[in-house]
């Protein structure tokens, strides 16, 4: 961040103040934050003043703390201040209503711990229920056989299935696959993959769209259940900070539950909708009937004004993610440049009508052909209507071919790198086997996309990653090592700075939510969402970053977590 010549901020301050001392205060009591240390475009601050949940005035603690008339003071201990975070790719509903399971095991565990875990699941639930839960990665497996029948020695009666890593692969047991009907003659859907034996039988390992054959036969959750699970995801988000999201994937009911929350004053953040236009590669029957009925839905701080499309699956062992060229490990069951999941013949005059709308679109695209398709859907919007439409996000970019990095800027939309994987683990020797070590030099290319004049933000994707933590995703975006620090990397030539990972996580959040005027920094006359934390990222080693605890949380001046609280309770 570069500061302000001092002359010129004095000026600026001044300036400010003489209206705030003469106005505002005297027209509304004001609270003063002082002997801190505040992140702001001109430069670090010692001090800055709320007012009816605006910040008023950002200054020195001098020239904030003299105005008077202050309804109080808050001594702040030197602590850091930075705006709000935002994860702009995140599955909270999802969570909520049991999509991933709850049946939750580490990916990152031996075979036998793994089964050990369903086996503990098994034994807790009724008989014939679903077990449902996860995670699961080949690469820690290697050995064990991902198959209907290892699953069986762990549970022969109640169906069970596993999400993998990723979310987009289900592993499940031969009882599974009896109630969903799936056989050897079972055909593949479109878009999705049956995993099959030398002899054509089903392994037990659903691909893509292939999941729904399985996952359309568990019970819903009642209505007053997923409230209550939302609820506590909101509070989990807010705890490291996140005080704005995009929910990446949403139905009918999903908008629900948000606007009921909404209307119980226990939805916080400002929060982003997306429809999804499809569900397991089927197209929404109720997605024009959902679409008219935004206005419904819409709240203060609640806005499901953007559609979901699923451009293709995952470049792991899968091989699912839509490639430009082709995958280098084998995979007989899979196409070798992977799967495009949507036609562009029909889905562009779909992306000009949503534009045209002022409806955001936000594309999974993890492999670069994907990444491609998606840009294209957008330049034909832009061709049809103009560049003034909504900013359209191209969300995971796993994989982006240089000569299509300088089209997100050209196109007015955001390219926005999640999950939170940049570092060397499990799921990424999936990813290096199944794409090669070449490829891997460019792996989420976050530096080329800033380098390019993207806009560049970012997402976790959880509940696909084990928690949406802004401070691993920061510190690993600058290291591409391990949180603390390894001799290991992973796209070593990606690295980023420090503050080109915060404005990741806040202006440019901001930008793509069309909020960048209200949000995404601590200025005077912007609203007043903040963190307080007790560490300075800029002042201690990048490999301590991960260690960051957010002490409190504010949005509109409000305090919506407070860490000393939350530990008495």
């Amino acid at each position: 961040m570069v500061s302000v010549h001092r002359r010129n901020a004095r000026i600026l301050v001044a300036a400010c103040l003489a209206g705030f001392a003469s106005t505002a205060f005297a027209a509304s009591p004001a609270t003063v934050y002082y002997n801190a240390q505040v992140y702001t475009p001109s430069g670090w601050q010692t001090a800055f003043a709320v007012r009816d949940g605006r910040i008023i005035a950002v200054g020195s603690d001098a020239e904030i703390r003299k105005t008077g008339g202050a309804a109080r003071s808050i001594d702040l201990g030197n602590r850091t201040v930075l705006p709000g975070l935002y994860d702009m790719h995140v599955h909270p509903v999802l969570q909520a209503k049991g999509g991933e399971g709850r049946c939750s095991i580490s990916p990152d565990v031996p075979a036998a711990e793994l089964l050990a875990g369903v086996g503990a699941c098994v034994k807790a639930a009724a008989a014939n229920e679903w077990v449902a839960g996860g995670q699961w990665q080949a690469s820690v497996l290697a050995g064990t056989p991902i198959t209907a029948a290892t699953l069986d020695t762990v549970s022969p009666d109640n169906p069970v299935m596993l999400f993998d890593v990723s979310g987009h692969s289900l592993w499940v047991n031969s009882k599974a696959l009896a109630i969903a009907g799936i056989t050897k003659d079972t055909p593949n859907p479109e878009g999705g993959i049956i995993e099959r034996d030398a002899a054509g039988l089903p392994t037990g390992v659903l691909r893509e769209t292939a999941r729904d054959l399985v996952l359309r036969h568990l019970p819903p959750q009642p209505a007053e259940m997923t409230q209550a699970e939302l609820k506590k995801n909101l509070d989990y988000l807010l705890s490291f900070g996140i005080t704005g999201y995009v929910e990446a994937m949403a139905f009918r009911d999903d908008l629900e539950s948000y606007a009921a929350l909404a209307d119980k004053g226990e939805l916080k953040q400002h929060v982003q909708a997306c429809i999804a236009y499809s569900h397991a590669g089927h197209p929404n029957p109720d997605l024009d009937a959902t679409i008219a009925a935004i206005p419904t839905y819409t709240r203060e701080r609640f806005k499901p004004t953007c559609i979901k499309v699923f451009a293709d699956g995952v470049p792991t062992e899968s091989h699912t993610g839509a490639m430009l060229e082709d995958y280098e490990a084998g995979q007989p069951n899979a196409p070798a440049r992977g799967l495009l999941l949507f036609d562009p013949a029909k889905l562009h005059p779909l992306m000009a009508k949503w534009d045209k709308l002022g409806l955001n679109v936000l594309f999974h695209a993890a492999g670069d052909a994907a990444v491609r398709a998606s840009l294209d859907a957008i330049a034909y919007a832009r061709q049809q209507n103009g560049n003034g439409g909504p900013i359209h996000q191209v969300g995971h970019s796993t994989f982006v071919d240089p000569a299509d990095l300088p089209r997100p800027k050209a196109l007015n939309s955001a390219i926005e790198y999640s999950p939170y994987l940049w570092d060397p683990q499990p799921i990424n020797d999936d990813i290096t086997a199944a794409v090669g070590a070449r490829r891997i030099e460019r792996v989420w290319p976050i530096k080329d996309g800033f380098e390019a004049g993207a806009l560049v933000i970012a997402g976790s994707d959880w509940a696909v990653v084990p928690a949406p933590d802004p401070w691993l995703g920061i510190e690993t975006a600058i290291t591409r090592q391990n949180p603390g620090g390894s001799a290991r990397t992973f796209g070593a030539g990606q690295a980023i700075t420090l503050e080109q990972a915060i404005r990741m996580f806040t202006i440019n959040a901001a930008t793509r939510l069309g909020l960048e005027k209200e949000l995404g920094t601590i200025e005077a006359g912007k609203r007043a969402d903040f963190i307080v934390i007790d560490k300075n990222p800029f002042r201690i080693p990048a490999t301590e970053i991960h260690t960051i605890k957010v002490q409190k949380t504010y949005i509109d001046g409000e305090v919506v977590f407070d860490r000393a609280t939350a530990a008495s309770r």
